[in-house]
């Protein structure tokens, strides 16, 4: 037994946080079609949970929680934002909420298409994508091929791209590719 990589988790529609979770696998390390359906796979289902589409009600847990974050003037809280606004417009415990939805793999990200590019050492997984801030332009990303390091690419990814990199890049775009591809500058 060995802990589950994040890729893998992702495969098998866990949370990716979940790698240290005890799994029985056969597939060998470096299997760059298996991280390639992974990768796929995240942005295809994006983040979900087993409520997701559920019937929900607001507990008296979840309401002191929002109550006290709302009377205190503000602050954090794990809670759904759908569960915020209802208690903001005065829902009370044991009133029904609105299911959960599945969330985007990456914020503002749209139609990507995963795939495997280049040949020998270059042979590499790839992703062409959208972004909401950037209309009309169709970006991508090589994921770099470190031995032990594949299945965490993705998540470096959402990272690098929700925490600015993406914006701070088309401040002083590359030139697009013969089809019109512009591929970020970062981690390549």
């Amino acid at each position: 037994m060995r802990a589950a990589s994040a890729a893998e988790c992702l495969a098998w529609g866990h949370c990716p946080v979940a790698k240290e979770m005890l799994v029985r696998t056969e597939e060998p390390e470096g299997d760059i079609e298996f991280q390639r359906d992974a990768i796929d796979r995240a942005f295809r289902q994006g983040w979900t949970s087993p409520e997701d589409g559920k019937p929900r009600v607001l507990t008296e847990r979840a309401y002191a929680e929002v109550r006290g974050i709302l009377d205190y003037g503000g602050g954090w809280t794990g809670l759904d934002q759908a569960t915020v606004q209802a208690v903001r417009n005065g829902a009370q415990p044991g009133d029904s909420l609105p299911p959960l939805q599945s969330l985007p793999f990456i914020d503002n990200v749209t139609d990507a298409e995963v795939f495997i590019t280049g040949s020998g050492p270059e042979r590499r997984i790839a992703v062409l994508f959208s972004h909401e801030h950037f209309p009309g332009i169709r970006c991508g990303h090589r994921f770099r091929r470190e031995p032990g390091q594949e299945t965490y690419e993705c998540i470096w990814l959402k990272e690098e791209i929700e925490t600015g990199a993406l914006h701070r890049m088309m401040q002083n775009p590359p030139a697009p590719d013969g089809a019109g591809v512009i591929w970020t500058t970062w981690g390549d």
